[in-house]
């Protein structure tokens, strides 16, 4: 045990430290500092996907139907999402596109959308379809709780 105990320990700092190094990583662009997870609100391409987050107090499911023409919520059982915001900005009329959302639908392949993080105590799932993607958020045990989803959208080619 002894003769394992300097190597063993050795692999726990690095490993600490290395998973610190990612973790802990900032962008030096902007003038306030943020993680590299966080968002971007560019709706112009630079070759970088587009990080959109979604987020909302929910209880109860329905589904967000993205195309390149319209983004909008389709209910489905128990209460209406709640303190909805899209890419940033509060998006209380559901039933009506985003601002923003043409330039980003210009911009980015819809068809090769993916979810990269998730926070949410029930399901949060991404489907592609033939015009865009759809995005469910169902919330099934009692009560309601709060969800976030990063999507990654990458760039036209």
């Amino acid at each position: 045990m002894k003769k394992y105990f300097p190597f063993a320990f050795c692999l726990l700092v690095i490993a600490t430290l290395g998973a610190g190094a990612f973790t802990l990583a900032w962008s030096d662009s902007d003038s306030e500092k943020r993680p590299l997870s966080e968002p971007s609100s560019s709706t112009e391409s630079d070759g970088r996907p587009k990080l959109l987050r979604i987020s909302a107090i929910v209880d109860g499911s329905g589904r967000i139907i993205f195309t390149r023409k319209a983004v909008h919520y389709v209910h489905k059982y128990w209460g209406i999402p709640k303190d909805m915001s899209f890419d940033g900005d509060p998006w209380e009329d559901m039933s009506e596109t985003p601002a923003g959302w043409h330039q980003i639908a210009a911009h980015y392949d819809l068809s090769k959308a993916r979810v990269i993080q998730r926070d949410g105590r029930d399901t949060i799932a991404l489907e592609l379809t033939e015009e865009g993607f759809d995005l469910y958020l169902c919330d099934s045990p009692n009560g309601r709780d709060h969800y976030e989803v990063i999507i990654s959208i990458p760039p036209r080619s």
